[in-house]
């Protein structure tokens, strides 16, 4: 069994949970995240249906190298957040995909998501978690410093944007010795 499998299907902290996608979770997700800036950094194409949503997130699970959570504050879903192989490095997950409702953008919901699944990433026995976001979305790389993740430069991305352009990301990292001394 695999890092990525070692992951539990839901996690929590007070009003917070993350829980497995399911298909039922798709026309509530929809409605969270349906507003073009929440779309904004994300390289694949905008879903325009609950079905179209679901069907992507679950066609990339369905190649084993992803779970997606679903993020829920006080039971409403508020987000998604997706955990994913770094095929090529074995001893790491990366913690990406991560939408939010406009709802609960800059209230710190998005650190102690981040936080649940690091600390989840570890316990699982993997020995670094990674990062990316692309190079316009400053919020994002803002929230990765605050989280104390270490950036490691800025790298040409295989993801091509929407727009058509090539995606340039910011690649983050942290490990299992930072984050204990980090939490302390």
């Amino acid at each position: 069994m695999g890092f990525l499998e070692r992951l539990p299907v839901f996690l929590e902290a007070g009003e917070i949970r993350l829980d497995e996608f399911r298909q039922v979770d798709a026309h509530k997700l929809f409605i969270a995240l349906d507003d073009k800036e929440v779309w904004e950094h994300i390289p694949r194409s905008i879903p325009t249906s609950p079905q179209d949503l679901s069907s992507a997130l679950l066609a990339l699970v369905a190649t084993g190298n992803r779970r997606t959570f679903v993020i829920r504050k006080s039971n409403e879903v508020v987000g998604m957040t997706s955990v994913i192989k770094v095929l090529d490095d074995t001893e790491a997950l990366e913690i990406g995909a991560t939408q939010l409702s406009k709802v609960v953008w800059g209230t710190g919901l998005n650190l102690i998501v981040k936080q649940l699944l690091i600390g989840a990433i570890f316990i699982a026995g993997t020995s670094t978690v990674k990062f990316r976001t692309d190079e316009r979305n400053e919020r994002s790389a803002a929230a990765l410093r605050k989280l104390g993740a270490k950036e490691l430069g800025t790298f040409q991305d295989s993801l091509v944007r929407r727009d058509g352009s090539s995606r340039k990301s910011i690649h983050f990292s942290t490990d299992a010795a930072i984050w204990r001394h980090a939490e302390v």
